[in-house]
């Protein structure tokens, strides 16, 4: 294992340890801009038979940045050596920060990674040729991934929204981060350079997660780290349809009662259980 990756590990599980104490806290890495690519945008842009080569390791489970580069055009202006990262998918994805936006001159629009219907278009430039988008750059909103069992120590499941409190001198909260769980995600926040520049925070810095109870830290379709439920019955599962949440959490000695575990299946709700 290399040794980024063994730290990586070694921080994330004592933070998850802190977590079920009821201690929050979250990694940061800070996302430049870069270019997911579909396989033939990836050959039209470096050439027929060409495969992007590993260059560096990224944080989360099989994803990597590349060797290969691209030249992102808008409008207005354009930066070179766009790393591009890998591996390829299934349609290409630009993603910027709103200051980037200003500079090739096109609109700026925050969306989830995946989300890129009706967003602007560009151009890529390779070195075999370039593609013309029509839409999918986005200025990524901000996130935080988390392996199943890492969620279910926060208390919280896919889609939840949860902040973090920056750290001086520029203290305050950032709001609005949502969880992204399931497998091949591991416990780091994503914040563009913009946000990341603003607010005082490096790459790797670990911030406090708030909980519901401080400044409303949690919204949406969390289940809260304020929120852990000693027994979850139908009503509470109806209640949670009834918001719009994802997600119900009880507490590792916690009761599910049948009813509500087969409500929740019906209404697609998963009921996660804080670890012990």
């Amino acid at each position: 294992m290399e040794e980024t990756a063994l730290k990586q590990l070694i921080r994330n599980a004592v933070l998850v340890s802190f977590a079920k104490t009821g201690r929050f806290y979250l990694p940061v890495a800070v996302s430049a801009r870069h270019v997911h690519l579909s396989r033939s945008d990836f050959a039209a842009l470096f050439g027929a038979g060409a495969a992007m080569k590993p260059y560096r390791v990224l944080s989360q489970p099989g994803q990597f940045a590349s060797e290969q580069t691209v030249e992102i055009a808008g409008p207005k202006g354009s930066f070179g050596k766009v790393r591009v990262l890998g591996p390829e998918r299934g349609s290409t994805q630009v993603e910027i920060s709103v200051s980037d936006s200003f500079t090739l001159g096109i609109q700026p629009v925050i969306r989830m990674s995946g989300n890129t219907a009706g967003t602007p278009g560009c151009i890529l430039k390779g070195p075999a040729g370039k593609v013309e988008l029509k839409e999918g750059v986005i200025v990524a909103a901000r996130h935080v991934h988390m392996s199943e069992e890492q969620a279910a120590a926060y208390g919280v499941g896919d889609g939840a929204v949860v902040s973090v409190k920056t750290p001086l001198p520029r203290e305050g909260v950032i709001g609005g981060i949502v969880v992204r769980c399931g497998k091949g995600h591991d416990l780091e926040v994503h914040l563009d350079t913009d946000e990341a520049n603003g607010n005082g925070i490096l790459c790797g810095t670990i911030l406090e997660a708030l909980t519901g109870a401080e400044g409303g830290g949690l919204s949406g379709n969390a289940a809260g780290f304020g929120r852990i439920l000693e027994l979850v019955t139908e009503r509470d599962v109806n209640n949670a349809a009834g918001r719009g949440e994802k997600t119900v959490c009880v507490a590792a000695k916690g009761f599910i009662s049948p009813a509500a575990a087969d409500r929740a299946k019906e209404k697609g709700i998963q009921i996660c259980r804080l670890q012990k």
